[in-house]
């Protein structure tokens, strides 16, 4: 899989705000996001 450069930024906003939103278009990768980010979180 692809490291994205959003990760640095998704990781530092969820240890700065208690929500965070990721919104998109339909199949953007928003969910492969998340679950390469925080696999424990699946």
């Amino acid at each position: 899989m692809i490291k994205r450069d959003i990760q640095r930024l998704l990781k530092e906003m969820m240890n700065s705000f208690p929500i965070v939103t990721i919104t998109g278009p339909r199949q953007s990768g928003k969910t492969t996001l998340i679950k390469q980010t925080y696999p424990e979180m699946n």
